[in-house]
């Protein structure tokens, strides 16, 4: 897998139980899309983590992404259909 990270972040989907799936996106409205639709299918929430990993000279620095934020963006999916 090969992933091409604009500016200096990333995102990394992690989905547990069952077979888990890890992807990696380079911008919040593709993770916001796949959470959407794993919430669609029933997925428990507490089963969805979204990741930012920032990319700082020599060193990358991880920090999760809060469901306030994820909420936001999911209703900002929702406006833009």
């Amino acid at each position: 897998m090969e992933l091409e990270v604009k500016g200096n972040e990333f995102y990394v989907l992690t989905v547990k139980n069952g077979n888990g799936k890890i992807t990696l996106h380079n911008e919040m409205d593709s993770p916001i899309k796949k959470i959407k639709e794993y919430l669609k299918k029933g997925k428990n929430p507490e089963d969805i983590e979204l990741v930012i990993v920032e990319i700082k000279e020599d060193k990358y620095e991880m920090k999760g992404v809060a469901w306030s934020t994820i909420a936001a963006g999911l209703v900002k999916s929702e406006e833009g259909r």
